[in-house]
């Protein structure tokens, strides 16, 4: 008996002590993975409310929703095919370049007009990588054209034309080109949760100011009625009163709900983590493809005239759409700066 009775205590101490070491282990990863998250998880706090870091454990709560961002920015940057050369002899050889450029001077412009580019090719590299972004606009016109052999009027033509170029993130490798972007969409998504924290504030703000007038304008009107009711229409102020008095009702109500949303930091922290977790709507990265001639006019599959297939990536964010891509250039493919291109 008193073996079987020291087997049995023997095999609790086991237990306890293995749960001990198992959650010993969890602890563990979690602070491992919060070492790992750690900049980015400042980075995100910094860009949107920096008073989150009272809250003891924001970080760990914030933990799933920016590696989930992360993970959606890996995603889409997947998407963005390898850098394209930007030159003078790829603007003739490459029909993406010549598309996206009117002329090779235009090129040239973009290329010695950019501050960003002079900085960076000062400190002695020879080659850049950046961002491109541009404005895509198609305009529709009517004119003469074939169809099989025979001269038909009135056919319609789409002109794709690019334009609003801009420069960004210079760096010297597309590797660290693609990290820089990764933490820019993290940055932009943090900027998103500011913007609707502000949005709230505001809203929470203008619901205050009505409230305000209303109960000005009720006790205005109750005392009118208290004072000199005989020189007053006692139905029409009723009905007036019972207006005011609806509409107030309504506004104290939205503004109670306007101030739960921002009643504390653990508000302001949800709403952060509601935003990150909101990060295929807020940033979109789509493939488009297109068929065109050397003048722009946008060619139907099956045509027969001479044409290139373009695959695009078009991004949207903050209720604008650009035509994006990796682009990297040389050195001697910069212009001297021209004071005419600023």
């Amino acid at each position: 008996m008193m073996s079987n009775g020291s087997g049995f205590f023997h095999n609790v101490f086991d237990s306890i002590a293995q749960f001990a070491q198992q959650q010993l282990n969890e602890h563990r990863m979690r602070q491992e993975r919060l070492a790992l998250l750690h900049d980015e998880i400042e980075r995100v706090v910094d860009a949107s409310e920096p008073r989150i870091r009272l809250i003891g454990d924001y970080a760990a709560r914030l933990a799933d929703p920016v590696e989930a961002s992360l993970a959606y920015g890996e995603r889409l940057l997947r998407r963005l095919p390898p850098a394209l050369t930007l030159s003078r002899r790829a603007w003739v050889q490459d029909p993406r370049v010549n598309a996206f450029f009117a002329t090779a001077d235009n090129l040239g412009a973009l290329l010695g007009s950019n501050p960003q580019l002079q900085e960076f090719f000062a400190t002695g590299a020879r080659e850049c990588f950046a961002l491109l972004l541009m404005v895509m606009r198609e305009q529709e016109s009517f004119s003469t054209g074939l169809e099989g052999e025979m001269l038909v009027r009135d056919v319609r033509r789409v002109t794709v034309s690019f334009s609003a170029h801009q420069l960004l993130f210079p760096v010297a490798s597309e590797r660290a080109l693609r990290q820089e972007l990764k933490q820019r969409m993290l940055s932009y998504l943090a900027g998103c949760a500011l913007a609707r924290i502000n949005q709230l504030r505001d809203c929470r703000g203008d619901l205050e100011e009505q409230r305000r007038q209303l109960q000005a304008q009720l006790n205005a009107l109750r005392g009118q009625a208290r004072g000199l009711p005989l020189l007053t229409s006692t139905d029409a102020d009723e009905r007036r009163q019972a207006s005011l008095t609806q509409r107030l009702s309504q506004v104290e109500q939205d503004l109670a709900d306007a101030r739960s949303r921002l009643g504390s930091l653990d508000d302001y922290l949800e709403q952060v983590r509601q935003v990150l977790s909101q990060s295929a709507t807020l940033l979109q990265l789509e493939p488009l493809v297109m068929r065109l001639n050397r003048l722009g006019v946008k060619l139907a599959d099956d045509s027969p005239e001479p044409g290139a297939t373009l695959n695009l990536i078009r991004l949207s964010a903050c209720g604008e759409q650009r035509i994006s891509l990796l682009v990297r250039f040389c050195a001697e493919d910069l212009p001297a700066p021209d004071p005419t291109w600023l």
